[in-house]
């Protein structure tokens, strides 16, 4: 059986779905890269028919006639994800989302105001916004207190160590 060759890289992505791609995109500007991903990439992002969850004002809301801005989307999502992401977190991916939205659609993900016609969690392929209905629960609903919090499973806590300039890994067969 032939050996796999040696390779080196300066980041380790481990998944390609949306997520590792953006990171790979962002890291490769600076170091070298490898993304590792035991199927062929797309991740939960493909099994979920690749939506991106994004809102707070965007330039296509704003196209398709959508008020909206990051605190009514951090209303409705810190209702909806209680204490799984902390505040601070949360508030930081909403005023971002526009930002995000434009990174993406810079690295070639098209995007554009088709706003879906009918309430839906499911919109098709021909329509870029939708309209859930689920939104209008956050000015219903306290936000949740206290709590048990969201951690890692240990075998995933640690990808990187503070200080490692490179990572050797070996592949394993078997």
């Amino acid at each position: 059986m032939p050996q796999a060759p040696d390779i080196e890289a300066d980041v380790v992505i481990v998944g390609f779905g949306a997520a590792g791609a953006c990171a790979a995109l962002e890291a490769a500007g600076e170091c070298d890269v490898v993304v590792l991903d035991r199927f062929g990439g797309g991740g939960a992002t493909a099994l979920s028919g690749g939506v991106v969850y994004a809102g707070g004002g965007t330039r296509w809301q704003r196209e398709a006639g959508v008020t909206d801005s990051a605190g009514a989307m951090f209303a409705y999502l810190r209702t909806e994800v209680g204490d799984a992401a902390s505040p601070g977190t949360l508030r930081a991916f909403c005023e971002g989302s526009p930002e995000m939205l434009a990174w993406l659609e810079r690295h070639g993900v098209p995007f554009h105001s088709s706003l879906c016609p009918d309430k839906t969690s499911y919109p098709s392929n021909r329509h870029y916004l939708y309209y859930s209905g689920s939104e209008l629960s956050a000015r219903d609903t306290a936000p949740p207190r206290g709590g048990t919090g969201c951690t890692a499973p240990a075998r995933q806590a640690r990808c990187f160590t503070p200080g490692w300039r490179k990572l050797s890994l070996r592949q394993a067969h078997g």
